[in-house]
């Protein structure tokens, strides 16, 4: 058994409440990776607490802020900004920053490689699956952190480390970087770098706070 097959949080983090306050969280980043949002839209968001609410301790000011500052900028910003910049990064992969696992760990760079199956079957093990892979592959990151929130939603702390470490964690962060260093607006630099850093921070906190052992139930 490996250090993560039983992962450790404190009393106070392991309650059902806490861990579906971070589903949440995750489920707000996965809604602004899985499609093009107006900046009206994007607007209404912040106003509504994005980022200022989010739940997990321990992120780091300095790259909160900056996504905090983009959406308070983000009135400035043309939809058509926006949507070129989404385009190169989700669709057409102009920057060469694919949303997609497989993308990162194939050796030849391509989508629905190994990489997306075994996703598919970390999904099927857990009694989920992506709505239509076809439209969006299992291995999107908006689909990975869709499936880490339903991990956290069922008090699966374990199950959601074990994701996060073999896969979200190989991955995002160089997904993050390249965004950050290729994309046009201030919108997406912030938001690939306050995904990467709200994973890693999440995979800290799963793995290192005690003295709570939750066994996985996979």
């Amino acid at each position: 058994m490996s250090a993560h097959d039983s992962a450790t949080v404190s009393s106070h983090r392991s309650d059902g409440a806490t861990l579906t306050l971070w589903a949440e969280d995750l489920r707000a980043l996965a809604w602004l990776h899985a499609a093009e949002r107006e900046p009206g839209v994007l607007s209404e968001a912040h106003a509504a607490g994005l980022p200022a609410q989010l739940a997990l301790d321990g992120l780091a000011p300095a790259i909160v802020r900056s996504f905090d500052h983009a959406l308070g900028l983000i009135g400035e910003v043309s939809a058509d900004e926006l949507a070129a910049d989404y385009a190169a990064i989700y669709l057409t992969n102009a920057y060469r920053a694919s949303p997609c696992e497989s993308v990162w760990r194939d050796e030849d760079g391509l989508m629905l490689q190994q990489p997306t199956f075994d996703v598919r079957d970390f999904f099927r093990r857990n009694r989920l699956a992506a709505a239509n892979w076809r439209e969006m592959s299992d291995d999107h990151i908006a689909l990975e952190l869709e499936f880490l929130a339903a991990l956290l939603e069922r008090s699966d702390a374990a199950e959601a480390l074990r994701f996060l470490d073999k896969h979200i964690m190989i991955w995002v962060p160089a997904f993050a970087q390249a965004v950050e260093s290729r994309a046009a607006t201030t919108f997406y630099r912030a938001l690939a770098g306050l995904t990467s850093e709200y994973c890693a921070c999440l995979q800290k906190t799963l793995s290192t706070e005690s003295p709570v052992a939750l066994q996985s139930s996979a």
